[in-house]
């Protein structure tokens, strides 16, 4: 199964060029080349707008994804409103005391979409998380989440807006007989992560790439990024390409 992964698309209102940037240009220049990638589903991993939830701006990208001849699935990220998302993409019924949470099987592989928007997990997600990887224990899990759940040794983010219960998260994972990939966005920037039998692909932003090694924020390129996994029955491996902008 070929899975594509758009996030942190940071959008503004029509005609607004955050940073200078055409994000909305960007986005369509993803999903364009989706039809060459020809995934089995897309995933977007939050941070549709850029700076808060923005019904408007859910209702432009629902309306390009409508288009594509195969399913999708949404994540809320720091910049997102988690109910209003949901209201727009029709899944009040993962909303969950204000958090948009669920499980899928795709083609067979269980699949945990989970809420980290507000950069930790409540009691209620927590022990949803905790009975599903207790009952999928005996199989490979994959998630996706908008945070990185452990310090990746991007300096400026993992300092200042990291996931606050990283310790909690490899604790609950560490001693599961299965293996558990998060695929990740939230730093804007290419990385994989390993620790035991937890592994985190962070993936690159169709807005910018940041830069890993400065205390300070900067940003690296404006390329836009785009993230493929493949669940094969070989196992899981995964690339990622990059389109250079409009301007």
């Amino acid at each position: 199964m070929r899975i594509a992964f758009l996030t942190d698309m940071h959008l503004g209102a029509e005609g607004e060029l955050p940073e200078g940037v055409d994000v909305r240009q960007n986005f369509l220049k993803a999903l364009a080349f989706l039809t060459e990638l020809k995934p089995s589903c897309l995933v977007l991993g939050g941070d549709f707008c850029i700076s808060v939830g923005d019904s408007s701006i859910y209702q432009w990208v629902k309306k390009q994804v409508d288009e594509l001849p195969f399913p999708y699935y949404v994540i809320p990220g720091n910049h997102d409103d988690p109910t209003m998302l949901a209201e727009v993409f029709n899944k009040m019924h993962d909303l969950h005391g204000g958090e948009l949470y669920y499980a899928l099987s795709l083609e067979g592989r269980p699949t945990l979409f989970l809420d980290s928007s507000k950069g930790a997990f409540s009691d209620q997600q927590w022990t949803w998380f905790r009975d599903y990887l207790s009952a999928l224990r005996d199989n490979n899990i994959v998630v996706f989440m908008h945070h990185p759940p452990l310090p990746a040794d991007v300096q400026f983010m993992d300092r200042k807006y990291p996931f606050r219960q990283s310790e909690e998260f490899i604790e609950l994972v560490r001693d599961l007989p299965c293996h558990v990939t998060v695929i990740c966005g939230h730093y804007h920037v290419e990385k994989v992560v390993q620790r035991g039998n937890l592994l985190v692909l962070l993936s690159p932003s169709t807005f910018y790439q940041m830069k890993q090694d400065t205390v300070g924020f900067a940003v690296d390129t404006l390329r836009v990024g785009i993230r493929e996994i493949n669940l094969t029955t070989h196992g899981t491996n995964s690339a990622v390409y990059y389109l250079d902008p409009e301007n």
